[in-house]
């Protein structure tokens, strides 16, 4: 098994990723929040450059094909934190966890780490809903509860994947199956409950993230 030098998980916290804090109260030791400020980006960097190899980086908050995106309080994710080329720096040789947008375009793009997990584009918000719908035929109708269901399952289910990871249970190259496996559990869950009137849709959306969810090797 796999024992890290270090364990970091960067939250790029504004309020549309506050409900990604639980990752905070499960593991306050390697939780670090980050904002645009010059001074909180560049400490974060810093402490990426003097990781040892391997360590385990999980980055969580807003991203693209492009990169990984700094918070910004008005929805206009511009400012990269990372993009591709100071990614292949900052990961070069530990295993990455990507929970955030389009990570799964990303992965193809950098090519340094030593394993990754990356995903297709999670609608976490309304704000996103309203995105989806203006560029889609297929038009997604949720309301805040239905994604608040959605954002808790993926949320509780990497949670329990990175626990079993610290806790050797399992090793990273075995993270991509247990996801498979306990995403299915929560839909499965969500289609019983006949008190979720939209469940039809939300485990749709869970399905996407399933789906759309890569895990890569370069060792």
């Amino acid at each position: 098994m796999m024992m890290y030098h270090k364990v970091l998980i960067l939250h790029s916290l504004d309020e549309s990723t506050k409900f990604l804090k639980p990752f905070e109260d499960h593991f306050p030791d390697y939780y670090i929040s980050v904002d645009d400020s010059d001074n909180s980006v560049q400490s974060v960097k810093t402490i990426l450059s003097d990781l040892d190899e391997t360590s385990f980086v999980i980055y969580i908050g807003h991203g693209s094909s492009e990169g990984l995106f700094l918070p910004n309080e008005n929805f206009e994710y511009a400012n990269l934190f990372l993009d591709a080329k100071w990614s292949n720096i900052y990961f070069e040789n530990h295993d990455i966890l990507l929970l955030s947008c389009r990570s799964n375009e990303l992965l193809e793009r950098i090519y340094k780490y030593n394993s990754a997990i990356g995903f297709g584009n999670i609608i976490s918000s309304a704000h996103e809903i309203k995105q989806h719908n203006e560029r889609n035929e297929i038009k997604k109708t949720l309301s805040n509860t239905d994604i608040d269901i959605f954002n808790a399952a993926y949320v509780k289910v990497s949670i329990s994947i990175i626990k079993m990871i610290l806790n050797n249970t399992i090793n990273f190259s075995q993270a991509y199956k247990y996801y498979y496996y306990l995403i299915n559990k929560e839909i499965n869950n969500i289609l019983m409950n006949k008190k979720i009137n939209n469940r039809i849709e939300i485990a749709r959306l869970l399905f996407e993230f399933r789906n759309e969810m890569v895990y890569k090797s370069n060792h």
